[in-house]
């Protein structure tokens, strides 16, 4: 079994992005991050690299010393954490950008056990013989909307709450993520997708399925998707990016 990967991460009709992708993979255990930072707060591109990179340092720490805890539940709900007080900390030392805060979406995997965690709108899907068996509820007013039956999960895309988000990491207090486990193994013909709301916004859950089905590799996949985006994206776009995980023979 082979775990192969690939990434897009772009400004789309923005000034400067703030998406940050990140990851770190030993063979079969991997652990891969979307964060995106909120567009209306100042410094919110430093917020999603900080939250990154953190979370990468975190695990890459437990990772040496015990492969098998670092993908654990409990672990994941921690680096989330600390990457929480790592922005705090650093927002405090720089006041300039003391509003801001990122999503982030995280996806950690030793093959035998994989583990998904998630604060805000940045999503997760996992596919299983190229068909979607979980995807992550967003934490926003929208998705509030779905729960309630006021609109349906395909109307979030165009509901006027979309973008008003009601957990974030890095603001005044924490915000636990939402924690998925996957505990069958991964196995030739599943797929993980992480992607932030520019992304998925103009990529629709069944076109997945079909780039997932009809490409050999993560590139193809992307490539696909991304010619899908750019056919329905309005201008001034937001950045959108995605990390595309593929298990294959």
């Amino acid at each position: 079994m082979k775990i192969l990967t690939g990434s897009i991460c772009k400004i789309g009709g923005r000034d400067y992005n703030q998406d940050y992708l990140a990851e770190s993979v030993h063979g079969d255990v991997c652990c891969f991050v979307v964060c995106d930072g909120l567009g209306s707060y100042i410094g919110s591109e430093v917020a999603s690299k900080l939250c990154a990179t953190k979370i990468i340092d975190d695990f890459n720490r437990i990772f040496d010393c015990d492969a098998e805890r670092a993908v654990k539940r409990n672990f994941c709900e921690a680096y989330f954490e600390s990457a929480h007080y790592h922005v705090a900390l650093y927002k405090e030392r720089n006041p300039k950008i003391s509003t801001s805060c990122t999503t982030a979406a995280l996806a950690v995997t030793d093959g035998k056990t994989t583990t998904f965690a998630h604060v805000g709108d940045t999503r997760i899907y996992f596919f299983r013989n190229h068909k979607l068996v979980y995807q992550s509820r967003d934490h926003s007013l929208s998705q509030l909307a779905v729960d309630l039956g006021h609109i349906t999960l395909s109307d979030i895309r165009r509901h006027k709450d979309q973008n008003k988000l009601t957990k974030v990491l890095g603001s005044g207090y924490y915000n636990a993520p939402n924690i998925e486990s996957v505990l069958q193994p991964l196995a030739p013909g599943d797929s993980i997708i992480l992607c932030t709301d520019g992304f998925w916004e103009y990529v629709f859950e069944e076109e997945m399925e079909d780039c997932l089905r009809l490409s050999t590799n993560p590139a193809d996949a992307i490539f696909k998707m991304e010619k899908r985006l750019l056919q329905r994206a309005e201008r001034f776009n937001d950045n959108y990016s995605a990390i595309v995980i593929m298990v294959r023979d």
